[in-house]
């Protein structure tokens, strides 16, 4: 029977059994090998050391591969012993780093200053217009007008590009 939307047309019992000799044939020795013969690894002997034979050392560096014999496992070096030795062999900064003065700060231009006490200036008559000698609704309109004109002062001032960036005139696309 097969299952609807399979495109072998297999059934399930068919795929089971052939997951089921994939799984099998896991652990069975290759039939070809396919890397050379001298990376192959004798597998280590079972037997114990003997009491009376001395016992190698632990080095620092992790296994060690004899000429012709079982690799020998050694502790390997963990993560932080490797950060405490970088940077080891590098000469020591002998003066520290001082940075360059910061340039000046930029003067203010006085268009910059009469366009904030404008805005200022028209707050506070549009909130509170009983300041001047007017009445109420002039002194209101005052106020907007001071905020409208300081903010066109301050928008004035604004320029596209940089200071070094060269002033290009926009010819559209030339072609």
């Amino acid at each position: 029977m097969s299952v609807v939307g399979d495109p072998d047309g297999r059934s399930s019992d068919q795929v089971d059994a052939a997951f089921a000799q994939i799984v099998a044939s896991y652990d069975a020795a290759p039939a070809e090998v396919t890397w050379p013969e001298s990376e192959d690894i004798a597998p280590a002997p079972t037997a114990s050391p003997s009491p009376a034979a001395p016992a190698e050392p632990a080095g620092p560096t992790g296994p060690v591969f004899p000429a012709n014999g079982p690799i020998l496992n050694r502790p390997e070096p963990s993560l932080l012993d490797g950060l405490d030795t970088f940077g080891a062999d590098l000469p020591d900064d002998e003066e520290p780093f001082v940075p360059p003065p910061p340039p000046p700060l930029p003067r203010i231009s006085a268009q910059a200053i009469i366009g904030v006490i404008a805005i200022i200036a028209g707050l506070l008559l549009f909130f509170k217009p009983d300041l001047l000698p007017l009445g109420d609704q002039s002194g209101m309109v005052l106020g907007l007008l001071g905020i409208i004109g300081g903010a066109a002062l301050l928008i004035m001032r604004l320029r596209p590009g940089g200071p070094d960036e060269p002033d290009l005139p926009d010819d559209g696309a030339v072609v």
